[in-house]
């Protein structure tokens, strides 16, 4: 049987990812500028509600990136297959448990998400941003334990036996 990689690594770098939020949020705002500014520029019988739709959507861009760039610094960590997040609110280290899957994989970036046991289904994502610049020593096995089969699939394909041509 193989054994499971584990992994411990501090997440505390966002750069990348508050960078990216960021410029997706500024090209959202230009768009609903430009689109409420052209409503305004060529007037029809509902220009105005263009421009107060575009004003409106460019407020909730700006409100969702502030959102998403908040990203709490903590310890992501697997053991024997059993994935773990923890940080620190309020002065108090919570824990959160759950199956880590990667929603994004840019090679040097990676956005994972913790689907967390303890949660309503709404509210039991944990979107984890990962770069690499900080995580250089760390980073192979932290790709190998993301991309490692969960533990119920790996004991499954043990019992079942090698794989013969």
């Amino acid at each position: 049987m193989r054994e499971r990689p584990s992994c411990v690594v501090e997440l505390c770098r966002f750069a990348v990812w508050r960078s990216a939020v960021l410029g997706v949020a500024l090209i959202a705002i230009a768009a609903m500028a430009a689109w409420g500014g052209l409503a305004l520029v060529n007037p029809t019988s509902g220009s105005a509600v263009v421009a107060v739709v575009a004003a409106a959507l460019a407020v909730a861009s700006a409100a969702m990136a502030a959102s998403l760039m908040r990203a709490e610094p903590g310890t992501l960590a697997s053991v024997e297959g059993a994935w773990t997040f923890t940080f620190c609110r309020d002065g108090v280290e919570r824990i959160e448990a759950g199956a880590l899957s990667v929603a994004l994989d840019c090679g040097a970036f990676m956005l994972l998400t913790l689907a967390r046991d303890d949660r309503p289904h709404r509210l039991a994502l944990r979107w984890l941003p990962v770069q690499r610049r900080g995580l250089e020593s760390s980073w192979h096995a932290l790709r190998c334990a993301v991309y490692s089969p969960p533990p119920a699939a790996s004991d499954r394909a043990a019992a079942s036996g090698p794989l013969t041509e």
